[in-house]
């Protein structure tokens, strides 16, 4: 088998591509963990040396990550970032917009304005 740890760009790209179009063309990034990797979004592969500072934290604390990055392409954007295990073994990783974020960050908002909240029980939304 074939590690993913030194692939490059070139052999990832094929499995980001098919990831990319299962979750509906959803932007898709993922790396090995010596090599930069894509920044694939609308079906184009818009970066074939995507470095992706939330896909190398990924890899050096091998936790699945739910941030909002604070620089590069999906500033101020929700993303989803999971590390790729082999053999117990982070060889890469592969992150996603979280597409679901946004709707719950508003959802929670909506129900904390003030002429909604004077409807709701105090402890239906912790303050």
């Amino acid at each position: 088998m074939l590690s993913l740890k030194f692939t490059d760009s070139k052999d990832i790209f094929p499995f980001a591509y098919a990831v990319h179009m299962l979750v509906n063309k959803a932007p898709v990034t993922m790396r090995s963990k010596e090599n930069p990797g894509v920044r694939i979004e609308k079906g184009k592969l818009l970066d074939d040396m995507y470095e992706g500072y939330v896909l190398k934290q990924a890899i050096d604390t091998g936790e699945i990550l739910r941030v909002t990055p604070i620089v590069g392409p999906y500033k101020n954007v929700s993303v989803i970032v999971v590390p790729i295990i082999e053999n117990r073994d982070i060889t890469g990783a592969i992150g996603i917009v979280d597409l679901t974020a946004g709707i719950f960050e508003e959802l929670h908002s909506i129900t904390r304005r003030p002429e909604i909240m004077k409807f709701l029980p105090d402890d239906a939304f912790p303050k």
